[in-house]
């Protein structure tokens, strides 16, 4: 049988250890049915295969983006982006613009907000009443792990003052009991986020298709999403059925503290649920929150006396849950960024039957120590990191995240370098909306250790970079394997997926500074051109 597809005259970077190179590439039906020279893979085409001159340009395996919250970052999407907002004014001057764009009732929502835009100020939602006019506001922060409301909001949902909830989010009010506006964690967003509008189901679906097409042309072929349940199995069944899931979607069902049991119930047999382009076998928990807040989990407590709790009041609650997904066969990701957090969770996997056995991952582990990064490796468990988290802190420690931390801490952020130094697993990706998704962004911090658009003062933290062949690996390779598909995706085989990115130039050979305007060319998900420049 002919090739359907083949791309010649490139410089095919496999990823494939006995056959690192080539120049061509040839599929059918999904799959790779020739890898090699210009000569050998033109045996396998005739006047059916379409073929793409490549003209030199760098052919690599398709990017996945391993950690990711894909459906609920299209709907953020359709609010006010607040990235890169770095001052007060700037936020209000934003904000004004942004309810006269909408009219004087709406809701406006925004999200990307940087908790340095505050500049130091204690959140008080007379900071931004009079800028967000006489309608309701909510603001995501930037991690999504806050909300900022104004008065109007508050007002709405009827949140007069402190709230017991069922995990450790809180409403923060101040000394008299009135609520500042200021919201941690979604138990505590919730609160006002469920008397905002909800969009209409073909709203939804069209938003989704159109946040696909955008990964696609930056070279996303596959996402690792994060935030998963039953209504987002029935999306993705639906976008397939319309030609629109343009990658692969594994799903992380989302489990909270306060989930029903019978809803754990109901997602434990979702197991075999899957589709030509996505699968439900992975199961997300969260047990802390972040830094910048004091939600985090640490050793010891942050400038401010915090960061001594879990999310999970009831501990033993996470084990029991985790260990019956365990038992079931599926991925565990545990959300754990504070150092104690990130040994919990590494003590917690060791009971398991079997151990981690390369199957359960931690995911951000933004600060630990050198025993800690030592036993990823030695415990099979998968670190997945997001180097363009370091955007937001400052080589000078002066951001709000490093303000939280000593310096020993501060010089421990993000040991992608290091963990993959030690051997350990490690997969990269962006947690879009927190950060930009766009590949070519991670690929410069993980190199830099440091953001793009920033002037060059130093890199975050002390300890070692990722080589660009390690990042490749990251979005690539590491990636399929820690999903079990390593037999499947990651490399450009004979036999596994066709899905793969074709650059202008190398993104392993040039500086990282010339990568974050590289072309992508072209994109190719499961044999489908998803995406043509």
């Amino acid at each position: 049988m002919a090739a359907q597809f083949a791309i010649v005259n490139a410089h095919v970077r496999t990823m494939d250890p006995s056959t690192p190179f080539a120049s061509a590439v040839a599929w059918s039906d999904g799959r790779i049915i020739a890898v090699g020279s210009d000569a050998e893979v033109r045996e396998y085409c005739d006047a059916s295969t379409a073929i793409t001159n490549a003209k030199g340009a760098t052919v690599t395996p398709g990017l996945t983006d391993g950690h990711q919250h894909l459906l609920q970052g299209a709907i953020f999407a359709q609010g006010l982006d607040l990235d890169r907002v770095a001052t007060l004014s700037d936020l209000r001057d934003k904000l004004a613009a942004e309810r006269r764009r909408i009219g004087p009732d709406a809701w406006l929502l925004g999200f990307a907000l940087e908790y340095a835009a505050f500049e130091g100020a204690t959140y008080q939602h007379s900071l931004l009443d009079e800028a967000a006019g006489q309608g309701p506001m909510f603001l995501y922060a930037l991690d999504v792990h806050t909300g900022f409301v104004n008065g109007r909001a508050l007002e709405i949902a009827g949140v007069t003052g402190p709230m017991q909830l069922e995990d450790a989010s809180i409403v923060v009010c101040d000394s008299q009991e009135r609520p500042t506006g200021e919201l941690l964690e979604m138990a505590a967003m919730r609160t006002v986020l469920d008397a905002a509008p909800t969009p209409t189901h073909d709203q939804r679906m069209q938003w989704y298709a159109k946040t696909i097409a955008d990964q696609n042309a930056v070279g996303i072929t596959e996402i690792h999403m994060m935030d998963g349940d039953l209504t987002s199995i029935e999306a993705f069944k639906e976008l397939e059925g319309r030609g629109e899931l343009g990658m692969r979607v594994l799903q992380h069902h989302f489990i909270y503290p306060y989930t029903p049991d019978e809803e754990v119930a109901e997602l434990l047999r979702t197991h075999e649920s899957r589709g030509a382009m996505w699968q439900a076998d992975g199961v997300k928990f969260m047990l802390d929150g972040v830094i910048d807040t004091g939600t985090a989990w640490l050793e010891e407590p942050d400038s401010h006396g915090e960061g001594l709790d879990s999310m999970w009041p009831n501990l033993e609650l996470y084990f029991a849950r985790a260990r019956a997904f365990h038992d079931k066969g599926y991925r565990i990701a545990t959300h754990a960024i504070g150092d104690r957090a990130v040994r919990e969770v590494l003590d917690f996997y060791a009971t398991l039957p079997g151990g981690s056995a390369g199957r359960h991952r931690i995911e951000h582990i933004e600060t630990s120590p050198d025993k800690t990064v030592a036993r990823f490796a030695t415990e099979q468990v998968t670190a997945s990191m997001q180097p363009i988290h370091v955007r937001w802190v400052a080589h000078d420690l002066s951001d709000p995240w490093s303000q939280r931390l000593d310096a020993t801490r501060c010089a421990h952020a993000w040991r992608s370098g290091d963990l993959f130094a030690s051997g350990a697993l490690v997969v990269l990706g962006s947690d879009w909306p927190v950060a930009p998704f766009d590949p070519r962004m991670g690929f410069f911090a993980a190199q830099r250790r440091r953001a793009h658009d920033v002037s060059d003062p130093g890199p975050v933290g002390t300890t070692r970079a990722l080589t660009a062949e390690q990042t490749l690996a990251g979005y690539t390779v590491n990636a399929a394997k820690a999903v079990g598909a390593s037999q499947d995706r990651g490399m450009i085989r004979v036999g596994m997926a066709a899905d793969l990115v074709t650059w202008q130039d190398d993104p392993i050979a040039v500086a990282p500074e010339d990568i974050i305007d590289m072309p992508v060319l072209q994109t190719v998900s499961a044999g489908r051109i998803v995406h043509q420049a």
